[in-house]
């Protein structure tokens, strides 16, 4: 037997709201769980009945279904969106802006917004920056190359994945705001962090504008905040407009000053000064992923960038002076040479030739103390914060880099576990310090996500620094409703390694099977039609707060049309009614207080 849930609200005011999990849309789209809301949809993962997989449906939510000037909006950026095939894109799978909630169905990809990632574990080292950054762009390339712009570039609207594969959300979305006034002022606040500067002045969204937007976000991933942050979302454009750019080596000091380069050319207030096209950006990522993993040089920059250790004019001058002519030789009289005895005129040659020596010696010594810069110890940071350990090697004057993130079964999360020059060795100011930081023991315990959402049992895995396989396995169950976890391969508190990849099972419901029967008890008679199965629902009514009402449950099915449940039920609480069908097809009507507020179809 099947499972399905529904979820009816009733506010004071009379209005009836219905929770749409549990529904099916034209008959062919059941939604499983609702994964979020936004400004425009209700977003929720649905199964494709007619094609046995697993997608991404949006409703349009109920103020603006109606609204024809945005419905027409809406039309003409889907339609452009249809022609995107792109790894890095979700694909487009259906559109019906006629149905009642006008919906379109999208590609489900598992991952995580690239927002909730910043917020959870910022700063993000540079190699992981990095590698989420050229994902976001290869998309966007995509976006470019077919004649559009993304136009709401921002973590909110970019999901990541396993292994950091990336996904973009919201292409062309801006446009659709704007047919909408109070919808367009609720998006421009959410997305003022991550506007150009022309945007705010009214120009239209461009490809320099999403250049921009990926270096706001390449900032934010290493610097852990935006470069530019008000406390209102006007002060944040002024920011946008009259604030010189951050420096991003000063935020996290790990940062290459190649990376620094490429954040302020995406950030130039001029939008000719950005890079020409996400290609070249893409090209110059893609050169730092290389030099990364090559261990090559990182001092080259796209744009000038201020350079504090440039050579003072007076060193300039002591390097740049001539030695002087030797003067000409001196022609000492014969005569004269005759009155100093031979032996002593060798004394004095000899003796003033080792005083040249000497004052030739003694000077290269001094200028060696005088230019050559100060040695002093590295630290001792083993054991501390990373943010302390940058903190107190940057007040002796070395420069520290993150070189790798590892697992430590000594030290916490966050820890710094190793340092290279070892504590205690001497060098020279200004020498880079490379760090190895602890994410924790390599083990952790699986937690128990039993009766969870799918989607939030991975955020919890995930959380907890899990990989969680992307398929699952799914089991019928009489207790777990459909979508809902049923369990972890392994177990729930199981001491695994963190690089083991975790299975989710996901509840099916009962499918068609029979219910059980106790032995004690005979089971009653069987009055279903020949072949046809029996299947269960259960029909959660949700009254709380609302007065007693009157609940009229309808039932179509093999054995016809019927009343299956015709009850007044008290207030302030939810019922769950449990409904018998028989067949394949099976229609619910759920009235209340003799209004249908909910048609179903299984």
């Amino acid at each position: 037997m099947g499972v399905g849930r529904l979820c009816i609200r009733q506010h004071k005011s009379g209005i009836l709201t219905v929770a749409m999990t549990g529904n099916v849309l034209a008959a062919r789209y059941e939604l499983i769980e609702q994964l979020a809301e936004g400004l425009l949809f209700h977003v929720y993962r649905a199964r494709d009945l007619s094609r046995s997989r697993v997608v991404t449906l949006k409703a349009l939510r109920a103020p603006y279904a109606q609204n024809r000037p945005l419905l027409d909006a809406l039309q003409m950026t889907l339609d452009a969106r249809r022609r995107l095939r792109h790894p890095n894109l979700p694909e487009l799978y259906e559109v019906d802006l006629e149905a009642q909630p006008p919906f379109l169905v999208e590609e489900f990809v598992r991952g995580l917004d690239l927002a909730t990632r910043i917020r959870r574990t910022a700063p993000f080292t540079v190699p992981i920056a990095v590698e989420i950054m050229i994902g976001v762009v290869e998309g966007l390339q995509a976006v470019h190359s077919a004649g559009l712009t993304h136009g709401d570039l921002r973590p909110a609207n970019i999901i990541v994945g396993s292994e950091w594969h990336v996904w973009l959300n919201g292409v062309g979305m801006r446009g659709v705001y704007r047919a909408e006034p109070g919808l367009a002022a609720a998006h421009e606040a959410r997305a003022a962090a991550y506007t150009a500067p022309e945007l705010f002045r009214g120009g239209a969204p461009s490809v320099a504008s999403d250049i921009y937007a990926c270096g706001v976000i390449l900032f934010e991933m290493i610097a852990a905040a935006p470069p530019f942050v008000g406390e209102t979302p006007v002060l944040t454009a002024e920011a946008h407009l009259n604030d010189p750019i951050p420096s991003l080596r000063q935020r996290n000091p790990a940062t290459p000053r190649t990376v620094e380069g490429i954040v302020a050319k995406c950030l130039q207030k001029d939008p000719s000064q950005r890079y020409a096209s996400a290609l070249h950006l893409l090209n110059d990522l893609k050169a730092v992923r290389d030099a990364l993993r090559f261990g090559k040089s990182l001092g080259w920059s796209p744009i000038d960038l201020p350079d504090s250790h440039s050579t003072s004019p007076a060193q300039s001058d002591i390097f740049a002076r001539k030695p002087t002519q030797p003067p000409p030789p001196v022609v000492e009289d014969d005569e004269e040479e005759d009155d100093i005895p031979r032996w002593l005129r060798t004394m004095l040659r000899v003796t003033g030739a080792l005083v040249v020596v000497g004052l030739v010696v003694g000077f290269a010594a001094w200028m060696a103390l005088r230019f050559v810069p100060e040695d002093r110890p590295v630290p001792q940071v083993v054991g501390k914060p990373l943010e302390e350990v940058n903190r107190i090697l940057r007040e002796a004057g070395l420069e520290p880099e993150v070189r790798l993130e590892g697992y430590s079964e000594q030290y916490p999360p966050g820890v710094v576990y190793s340092v290279s020059p070892p504590e205690g060795r001497v060098v020279r100011k200004g020498s880079k310090v490379y760090l190895w930081v602890s994410k924790g023991s390599r083990f952790v315990q699986v937690p128990n996500v039993r009766n969870l959402p799918e989607s939030r049992a991975r955020r919890e895995l995930e959380g907890m620094g899990l990989v969680v396989m992307d398929a699952v396995e799914e089991r019928r169950d009489a207790e777990i409703p459909l979508g809902y976890v049923i369990g972890t391969v392994p177990p729930a508190g199981a001491r695994i390694d963190r690089s083991r990849p975790v299975k989710l099972i996901v509840s099916i419901g009962m499918g068609y099977d029979a219910p059980p029967t106790s032995p004690e008890t005979a089971p009653p008679p069987d009055t279903r039609p020949p072949n046809e199965p029996q299947r269960l629902f259960d029909v959660q009514v949700d009254l709380t707060d609302q007065p007693d009402r009157r609940i009229r449950i309808e039932v179509e099915d093999a054995q016809g049309t019927r009343t299956v449940f015709d009850e007044t039920r008290a207030g302030g609480q939810v019922h769950v009614i449990s409904v018998e069908a028989y067949g394949r097809r099976v229609r619910i009507r759920v009235y209340v207080d003799d209004e249908l507020v909910q048609e179903i179809v299984k």
